[in-house]
């Protein structure tokens, strides 16, 4: 007997569309809609996730796949792919999430000869002269996400927009999210920073952090960073400084004593940069919508609320 395969039609729960920035270029969204999305009126907070093309499948497998939220405390959400386009090839998507995430930065240094090197052999094995590399691109690419592809996803699909949007992000994407977080104007209260070059752009972090710290006695944010114990093992992953920058943040977080933040911190062990992403984001969803946060958050709401309280 031969075995009958039928297809199952295309979900309708995923979409994927371009959109053009200016001054940025193309952009491949990617959308995951929630089980029973289509039957109901309810809106929905979002789960960005920048490097759309590497780890918008595993967010959408763990948060919106098939049997991916029973029994799980965590809210139904839509997640936003932001990625490239992969007829772009890999230098130019080397090159553009280098731009995107990264503050003023000449990349004359250590680390930054390393990411030249990396982006020279993906330029020459495609044959792409015309391509450079260069940083300073992170206010404007907040911008586009906050103005721009934010209001216009909200307008296509019955997102939230005052609900507490995540932003995710991975090594040079976990810099972005870091910049995000000490951003006052963020549209995002939750940062997942996976292996965040802490150590690109040097000093920008602290900067940002200490001047937030100047102007504000709160941060009302949700915020899970992690890096691999072997991100130490070799120069180049050492000179991004993920694992260092994960603990002067935890650090940090304890000594400013912002009510209203939740963070854990962790070094993985075993994990190398780059690969403990799913493990990562794993343990991120389950710090920030387990029953665990649940106790958590109603034990901040109450000391937030005695604290305004006093006289």
């Amino acid at each position: 007997m031969t075995l009958q395969l039928t297809a199952s039609p295309p979900s309708p729960r995923r979409v994927a569309f371009e959109v053009n920035a200016e001054g940025l270029g193309r952009y491949d969204i990617q959308i995951s809609l929630p089980d029973g999305y289509a039957d109901s009126e309810e809106r929905y907070p979002a789960m960005y996730v920048l490097d759309g093309n590497m780890f918008f499948d595993t967010v959408h497998a763990l948060v919106n796949g098939t049997g991916g939220q029973l029994g799980s405390l965590m809210p139904r959400c839509v997640v936003v792919g932001v990625g490239y386009p992969a007829d772009e090839g890999a230098a130019s998507f080397y090159a553009r999430r280098n731009h995107n995430f990264y503050g003023p930065w000449d990349m004359a240094d250590q680390v930054g000869q390393v990411l030249h090197t990396v982006f020279d052999q993906l330029k020459d094995a495609e044959a792409r002269s015309d391509l450079a590399i260069s940083a300073g691109g992170a206010p404007r690419f907040m911008e586009f996400l906050r103005d721009e592809l934010q209001p216009a996803l909200a307008e296509r699909f019955r997102i939230d927009e005052a609900a507490r949007h995540m932003l995710i992000g991975n090594s040079s994407g976990g810099h972005f999210v870091l910049r995000a977080m000490f951003d006052p104007n963020s549209p995002f209260r939750r940062y997942v920073a996976i292996s965040p070059a802490f150590g690109c752009a040097r000093g920008s972090i602290e900067q940002l952090e200490s001047a937030y710290a100047a102007h504000y006695d709160d941060l009302d944010a949700e915020v899970f960073l992690c890096a691999g114990s072997r991100e130490t093992d070799n120069a180049a992953h050492a000179l991004a400084r993920a694992a260092s920058g994960v603990c002067w943040l935890r650090e940090q977080f304890s000594i400013r004593g912002y009510p209203r933040a939740r963070i854990a911190a962790e070094i993985m062990p075993g994990e190398h940069h780059g690969l403990l992403t799913a493990r990562a984001l794993g343990r991120a969803l389950n710090f920030l919508f387990g029953q665990d946060a649940v106790v958590e958050q109603a034990m901040a709401d109450l000391t937030v609320r005695h604290s305004s309280q006093r006289p």
